[in-house]
């Protein structure tokens, strides 16, 4: 046992020895022109070694070099490809003693690397080749002499590097053919010896800044040379950081692909996490993708994407959303295509088309469409309730009035934030089976809008509601606080009366209608939306009545009043119907008046005029009503007394809760038919009460005096 140990140490020291005095007699600075002439043949490049080589002794033995640089050629923005301040490697001690520099790791330190593409496609990369076109291979077996000066009775010595790190260095990546510039401050990069058709390991991480985009990223992967750069191929890409644009925040993604290789299919698995304002975010997608030889266009097929969203916004539960599909992204123009979307979020399912340009601000364009949208669960989800009539849209709400007090109308003023419409380039089609909304059930919705920095135009919206159809068109104008909006609408054969019920909570009128609607207004709170709002809306009604009202029984009351008798109480419902009404309503700061109405019944004949505010929902209408037929129509029998009358009736209160009463005053004034009745009734009262002194003047002119103050 003495034996091998005294053995052992022997021949360490033996290598001690050896190794002190290698190092003693081999001057470091005679690799010199080694290293150039190598890295000359190995890479078409010039080496340039301003500082002395020395030999280091910790942690390993090695050699140590100072201000080195690996030149461009000419024509690039900066003269070096890589820079550096300081070098060190690890030398193998034996292959010395052949004349052999066995380089395993190189290291350097504050180094700085340079990237450029030129418009026309060439890199400074792409010239890292022999001299006669090929890729640079392992060092050659020829003996490499130190130059013209060299003592030809020197030994030859021959170079090996295994590998190769940068430590704390930092890069500059220009593409003059996007213009894009990318500043890397700290770049770590480890490379293993290079050598044609043998994986060689990667390891990198690095901090940088491109147009705003703050990027943190490490990562790995396994290199394969081909005897072109373009026929390369990474194998076993992990990839994870972090980045941050403007209030946009992945605080961790990662990136892994089986294998990249130009014009080779790559499964891809990615990965983010983050914010994007009060918006957290965390997603997950799995594709196939595969970029052409000409690095052009990027296919990608099989894509899946699994998120989800939460933030003060949406609801407490978060929403769930999903993709699917494939496409293709052109590098030339910036441009995702998507030809077979589908895409869920929660219970909506959208399928289509769809496409998104990188410019400024990203131009999306679409052809969607979706079996349902209920907006309204929506809002429930979300806490914040709707107001909408739980009753089937193809029934009418019961006509009675109200007995409790009507509640006031909402009148939030604050306006909606639309700020984020002026980084929008939108434009589409979008479709929908069914579109639920504030109690209201649409059916073959169809839109279509532009977006374009705050200025949203909606080109076309139809859709088939409540047994009839609408259409329209709008601009809401986004470019400044408080928005403006014009909106053009055309009603045709909608029931009215579960309309208003789900609209405006009344069931004043029920009948078939047209409407032509013009509104504009500056402001999209539901207080602007009412007291500022302007335009005209033509009306047309078949076949309906008014609800809450009885024009004949009133009519017998006004007949009865005349008489000095107790009206006949019938027992009718509280409705008058009608054959057609019309009217045309202006509508100016938020008050819409008409001075137009017409009704039309067959016993009947309406004109009216007035006003209602919107934002108090009040009613102010005078309602003239004539008999005009007595043998047929409601009440037509019993009126026959008042036919040609015309009898002012006064409807006022609130939307939901409306007044009606006869106007006497108005009933009496400058009424020659019922004034001429009414003396006729005077005049046979007196004569019964009187006989024949009835006949006497001046008792005349008293009830004559009494008549004339009455139609006053």
């Amino acid at each position: 046992m003495k034996k091998i140990i005294y053995g052992v140490l022997g021949l360490g020291a033996a290598l001690l020895v050896g190794g002190a005095a290698l190092v003693t007699l081999i001057d470091p600075n005679d690799f010199k022109p080694l290293l150039i002439e190598q890295v000359k043949k190995n890479t078409g490049r010039d080496l340039v070694v301003s500082g002395p080589i020395a030999w280091t002794f910790w942690p390993s033995l090695g050699l140590s070099l100072e201000q080195v640089a690996l030149r461009n050629p000419s024509g690039f923005a900066e003269p070096d490809l890589v820079r550096f301040e300081r070098g060190q490697a690890s030398v193998a001690l034996l292959p010395l003693l052949s004349h052999q520099l066995q380089i395993g790791e190189v290291a350097l330190d504050g180094a700085h690397l340079f990237i450029q593409t030129k418009a026309d496609g060439s890199s400074n990369l792409s010239g890292l080749k022999k001299a006669d076109g090929s890729v640079a291979t392992e060092p050659s077996a020829e003996p490499v002499t130190r130059g013209d000066q060299a003592d030809p009775n020197k030994a030859k010595w021959q170079l090996d590097i295994e590998s190769i790190s940068l430590n704390q260095a930092s890069a500059l990546v220009l593409d003059d053919r996007s213009g894009s510039r990318l500043q890397l401050a700290r770049l770590d990069l480890s490379l293993g010896e290079l050598r044609l058709d043998t994986w060689v390991p990667i390891s990198f991480a690095l901090e940088g800044e491109q147009q705003g985009l703050k990027l943190a990223a490490k990562g790995a992967s396994k290199l394969k040379l081909g005897k072109d750069l373009a026929m390369s191929e990474l194998q076993g890409l992990a990839v994870e950081g972090s980045l941050q644009q403007a209030d946009t925040r992945v605080d961790h993604f990662t990136l892994s692909a089986d294998r990249l290789m130009l014009d080779q299919w790559s499964q891809l698995d990615l990965s983010a996490q983050g914010e994007q304002g009060e918006l957290k975010f965390d997603l997950k997608s799995k594709l196939k993708g595969r970029l052409n030889g000409a690095q052009t266009l990027v296919d990608f097929s099989d894509l899946t994407l699994d998120g989800a969203l939460s933030g003060p916004q949406l609801p407490e539960s978060g929403v769930k959303m999903a993709l699917a599909g494939e496409g293709q992204w052109a590098m030339a123009n910036k441009t995702l295509t998507l030809p077979k979307l589908q895409l869920g979020v929660d219970d909506l399912q959208l399928n289509g088309d769809a496409s998104v340009a990188m410019t400024a601000v990203p131009a999306i364009r679409f052809n969607l469409a979706a079996e349902r949208l209920d907006l309204d669960a929506w809002r429930q989800k979300m806490g914040k309730g709707i107001t909408a009539n739980p009753e089937p849209d193809n029934q009418s709400a019961p006509a009675s009035k109200s007995t409790n007090a009507p509640v006031a109308p909402s009148t939030i003023t604050a306006e909606p934030d639309l700020s984020w419409l002026k980084g929008l380039d939108l434009a589409g089609r979008l479709q929908l089976g069914t579109l639920i909304a504030d109690g209201v059930t649409a059916q073959q919705v169809e839109l279509d809008l532009a977006a374009n920095k705050g200025l949203v135009n909606l080109k076309h919206v139809s859709a088939k509601l409540f047994g009839g159809s609408v259409q329209g068109e709008g601009v809401i104008d986004a470019r400044q606080q408080p928005a403006s909006f014009k909106v053009h609408k055309q009603i045709k054969g909608v029931d009215l009366q579960p309309l208003l019920h789900r609209v405006a909570k009344t069931d004043l009128l029920a009948g078939r209608g047209d409407a032509d609607i013009e509104l504009s207004g500056l402001g999209l709170s539901s207080h602007a939306l009412r007291s500022q709002l302007s335009g005209t809306i033509g009306l047309k009604v078949e076949d309906g009545a008014l609800n809450g009202i009885n024009l004949p029984q009133m009519l017998r009351e006004a007949k009865a009043t005349l008489k000095g008798e107790k009206a006949r109480e019938v027992k009718e419902a509280r409705k008058t119907d009608f054959s057609a009404l019309t009217a045309s309503f202006k509508i100016a700061k938020g008050v819409a008046s008409s001075d137009d109405i017409l009704l039309l019944a067959p016993a009947l004949r309406v004109e009216g005029k007035g006003k209602t505010e919107l934002l108090p929902e009040t009613l102010d209408f005078l309602m003239a009503t004539t008999v005009v037929e007595t043998s047929k129509g409601q009440g037509g029998k019993d009126l026959a007394e008042l036919k040609g009358i015309t009898i002012p009736v006064q409807i006022g209160g609130h939307w939901r809760d409306p007044s009606y009463k006869l106007d006497i005053k108005a009933l009496l004034a400058d009424n020659k038919l019922l004034e001429e009745k009414a003396r006729k009734e005077a005049e046979r009262g007196l004569k019964k009460l009187l006989g024949d002194k009835a006949e006497d003047e001046q008792i005349k002119g008293v009830a004559d005096q009494l008549l004339k103050g009455l139609f006053k």
